[in-house]
């Protein structure tokens, strides 16, 4: 489910104003419809580029497309890199319980 103020990734080239597939942008309102949300796209310099009304198939989470690409790359991993993965994952855990 995407809220406000998540970040999220194209997943399809906008042709007005130009903004290829991959841009990020964070969510700034959410439709009722569920459907609808717009989304803000800035530049490193923190100004606006613009503001869309997309739809969610137009985006990804962040979160989803990192996770997807951690998947991609563990299904190319031999397998006793496998397990050092994992421990940096647990070590990671553990570091932001503690």
């Amino acid at each position: 489910m995407i809220k406000e103020l998540d970040m999220v990734t194209l997943t399809r080239d906008v042709q007005e104003p130009q903004l290829p597939k991959g841009s990020k942008g964070a969510v700034v309102h959410c439709y009722s419809d569920v459907q609808g949300v717009e989304v803000e796209f800035v530049q490193e310099t923190g100004e606006t580029i613009a503001v869309l009304t997309l739809e969610r198939s137009d985006i990804q989470p962040e979160r989803e497309m990192i996770q997807a690409q951690i998947l991609a790359i563990l299904n190319v991993l031999p397998e006793e890199l496998l397990a050092e993965v994992r421990d940096f994952a647990e070590f990671l855990q553990q570091r932001k319980a503690g």
